[in-house]
């Protein structure tokens, strides 16, 4: 359970609420609410209670849902939910973009239309607020604008903004971080242990999760050779070059013979989200105290992971800012 709830929370399983194991590992849908999931647990009021059918097509696929719900009633309601947990029928197939992440990124740039304009390497200094809503940003010079979008560490909007209400300051404290480190190797050749296509767990010791990228796109690596990337959660308490190293011990402890045929190597430590989904942890609102600014992100949305979590963030954006008539 230590390592299942590593890789969804970056944290031990004593600081992982149930929620997260189950929709992270896919027993329920990561898309309910926390009253629907309250539901299927049996901890809601009478007067609170969800039909059966609305939390079937919350959580079980179509075809599924219409088929029993006829048959649902009050009594079975709970076991039939998590029906999945029971049954242990989550096997859903894992994906890769082609080209790699940096794909998607050159997808949605492509989309933009002209009239965008991107500025690279032109940091932020500070948000600029006028009589409680927000006027701009400054950089390398000052940017005037009646809404601005901010989708960097909700963490750093203290340091960005003055005069922040110390309620709202206290709750983005709140917010936890996890440190990663993922080692990529590429193999000379392709090597027996990763003929699949999917990703494995080690749990024992220093647990990683192992991927074999380039099995899902071939070009990711060169014509016969293999790439591989094993990411830690690593302890922020030791240096990086302690566990970088421990890192690599595990791997070739896990695979003898895996170090002969190495390569390159290359080691990435990294936020992979700007907030770890903890029992205590907060997440940030998408609105802010600050009229029309907003924040996006993996710190505003627990659903998921990595880009499904960034992508559902800003569903919920677009709905807010629909909401606020600043979308049209």
């Amino acid at each position: 359970m230590d390592t299942i709830s590593a890789f969804l929370s970056g944290r031990s399983m004593k600081e992982t609420s149930a929620q997260r194991v189950l929709s992270g590992s896919s027993f329920v849908r990561d898309s309910i609410t926390q009253e629907q999931f309250d539901a299927m647990i049996g901890r809601l009021e009478p007067k609170k209670s969800q039909s059966t059918e609305s939390i079937l097509a919350s959580i079980l696929p179509y075809h599924l849902h219409a088929s029993l719900q006829a048959r649902m009633t009050k009594v079975t309601q709970p076991f039939t939910s998590l029906e999945r947990l029971a049954t242990n029928n989550i096997n859903y197939s894992q994906g890769y973009p082609r080209k790699g992440l940096k794909a998607l990124l050159d997808a949605i740039l492509y989309s933009l239309p002209e009239t965008v304009e991107i500025k690279n390497e032109c940091e932020v200094k500070s948000i600029l607020v006028q009589d409680g809503k927000v006027s701009g940003v400054e950089a390398d010079e000052i940017y005037s604008s009646d809404l601005v979008i901010y989708t960097g560490f909700a963490t750093e909007l203290p340091r960005l903004i003055k005069d922040l209400p110390e309620e709202y300051k206290a709750n983005l404290g709140g917010i936890v971080h996890s440190k990663s480190l993922t080692i990529w190797l590429g193999l000379e050749k392709e090597f027996p242990n990763f003929n699949y296509t999917g990703s494995e767990i080690w749990f024992k010791d220093f647990a990683y999760w192992a991927t074999p990228i380039s099995n899902y796109d071939p070009s990711l690596a060169p014509k016969d050779k293999q790439l591989i990337g094993f990411s830690f959660v690593i302890d922020e308490n030791k240096s990086e070059e302690h566990e970088i190293k421990k890192a690599y011990d595990t791997i070739f402890r896990a695979h003898p013979n895996i170090e002969k045929y190495i390569d390159m190597r290359h080691e990435q430590i990294m936020v992979p989200e700007k907030a770890a989904v903890t029992i205590d942890g907060k997440f940030a609102d998408i609105r802010t105290p600050v009229r029309n600014l907003y924040v996006a992100g993996t710190d505003t949305d627990k659903r998921s992971m990595g880009i499904t979590r960034a992508a559902y963030s800003i569903i919920e954006l677009l709905k807010i800012l629909n909401e606020d008539g600043n979308l049209h």
